[in-house]
């Protein structure tokens, strides 16, 4: 059976972060100027998924246009949750 699918989770308020995730949703934070969004979405192009949904409540606004401005390979639908 092969995965089709992957569904990455970015509602959450990332309280434990603060005061780094007040202004910025915690999938936005940079660890080596990559984003962890960034680092999650290319891991799961790397293993052959092209299909990819994120869920989005806080600072959503944020996530949308990082996905926009962003060029990747697989066909990402945001929904908001």
């Amino acid at each position: 059976m092969k995965i089709s699918t992957a569904l990455i989770l970015c509602a959450g308020y990332g309280k434990r972060l603060n005061p780094l995730t007040l202004k910025v949703p915690k999938p936005l934070l940079e660890l080596n100027q990559t984003t962890m969004l960034e680092n999650s979405i290319n891991l799961i192009e790397n293993l052959g998924i092209n299909e990819i949904i994120i869920n989005t409540f806080y600072l959503k606004d944020q996530i949308q246009n990082f996905i926009k401005k962003k060029k990747f390979n697989s066909n990402i639908q945001i929904i908001d949750d």
